[in-house]
């Protein structure tokens, strides 16, 4: 079988297309968002592309840097390139010589200017040199700086949230500087008083820490995000805290209930004084209120003598206006009787009591008549001829005389006057 003949031409023009493509990669690049180039021409110019878009090297080299550089040392695993490093905690060793584990994530942030970013190519080389070699041994160091500054126990218990201060301070800031200083403690296994070397804090006339100059400001990179999610410790070390840990709370509660007792003989105590006061109280409350009674009584009998003093004193004056009333009525009485009195007189005087006489004599005379009137005069047996007319002269004398008395005593004269 013959096999057809190419024509140059289109061999010529595959071979130019062919090496187009094969000098391409040199000629052209382009930049992802969340990363920076680092590009090397052939003279020996270093430029950085920190925008999203293309360059052109010209047959320059270039390393791709990764604008956040991330950190996991937490008990997960990363999944896919989540992380620039992943790895299972950062094993640390305390003050008291026990070993744990510290367990966080971390994120860093590469410098954002052209200088500082080709001063941290020429150190490091590369994205992963940069990780590795700088920020996870600035990170693993900050750590075990930051453990040996307290005891295993005071990293479990009470100083957690010191430690997660202190390892950021020291890891974004640069490492504390420190002296040594001895310390006299109890050694809990023997009982005995030691004297130890332990390293503390230095700190400036402001209070704060002194630092040394940190890694990472030395080549512009920023601590973006830091945390600690957990600690781990040595089955001894937690052994030994979980015994200490019952012993002292074994003293708290006995303290507990020596206090609740000491309390509960204050609180009988206080109990027996509150009733002593309380009965003191409702006898003083009784006192008061038969005090109040009394005075009750009190002031209802003043007030009722008070009363009865009112009610005197207004019979009195009602006895001084009805005597008042008496001597005014007597007074009116008396003038009206004098005045009564004075008119008779003035009247009796006028005619000589003449009407008065008048009535009088007919009274007087008026009675006579009617007692001679009950007389039997005229006897009913006579024994002589003479006896009547006798009879008849006698009882005429008789009224004669009566009448002449009356007119007498009288003071009448019923003679008619001649002019």
């Amino acid at each position: 079988m013959k096999i057809p003949r190419i024509p140059v031409k289109l061999l010529i023009v595959a071979a130019f297309l062919f090496g187009i493509l094969a000098v391409a990669p040199k000629l052209f690049g382009i930049n992802d968002a969340g990363q920076r180039t680092v590009i090397q021409y052939l003279n020996g110019t270093l430029y950085v592309k920190f925008s999203p878009g293309w360059y052109a090297p010209w047959f320059g080299s270039t390393v791709k840097y990764n604008d956040i550089i991330t950190f996991d040392f937490d008990k997960t695993e990363a999944e896919g390139d989540a992380a620039t490093i992943d790895q299972k905690g950062i094993a640390v060793r305390y003050q008291d010589g026990g070993t744990g584990t510290v367990y966080g994530k971390s994120r860093y942030s590469l410098p954002g200017d052209e200088p500082t970013m080709i001063k941290l190519h020429k150190a490091f080389r590369s994205n992963i040199g940069v990780a590795q070699k700088l920020i996870k041994a600035v990170t693993e160091e900050g750590e075990n700086l930051t453990a040996g500054l307290m005891t295993s126990e005071e990293a479990y218990a009470t100083k957690r949230g010191i430690f997660t201060q202190w390892s950021h301070s020291q890891i974004a800031f640069g490492k504390f500087q420190t002296e040594l200083k001895q310390i006299t403690t109890k050694d809990e296994a023997t009982g005995k008083t030691v004297v130890k070397t332990v390293p503390e804090i230095k700190y400036g006339d402001d209070g704060r820490p002194l630092q040394f100059t940190s890694d990472l400001k030395k080549y512009g990179i920023d601590v973006s995000g830091y945390q600690i999610t957990d600690w781990g410790f040595e089955p001894k070390t937690l052994a030994q805290i979980a015994t200490k840990r019952e012993a002292t709370m074994a003293i708290i509660t006995a303290k507990a209930n020596a206090e609740r007792a000491k309390q509960d003989a204050i609180t009988a105590e206080e109990q027996g004084k509150a009733n002593v006061m309380t009965a003191k109280y409702e006898k003083e409350v009784e006192k008061q209120k038969a005090i109040v009674d009394a005075e009750k009584v009190k002031q209802v009998a003043v007030i009722q003598a008070k009363q009865m003093v009112d009610v005197a004193a207004q019979q009195k004056l009602e006895a001084e206006q009805k005597k008042l009333a008496a001597a005014e009525y007597k007074q009116e009485q008396t003038f009206r009787g004098e005045g009564d009195a004075t008119y008779k007189r003035l009247v009796i005087e006028a005619d000589g009591a003449l009407s008065q006489k008048l009535a009088t004599y007919e009274s007087v005379m008026g009675y006579f008549a009617r007692e001679f009137g009950k007389q039997k005069w005229v006897p009913e047996v006579q024994m002589g001829a003479s006896a009547t007319g006798q009879n008849s002269n006698e009882a005429a004398n008789l009224i004669n005389l009566l009448t002449a008395k009356t007119l007498q005593d009288l003071g009448l004269d019923m003679s008619i006057k001649s002019e």
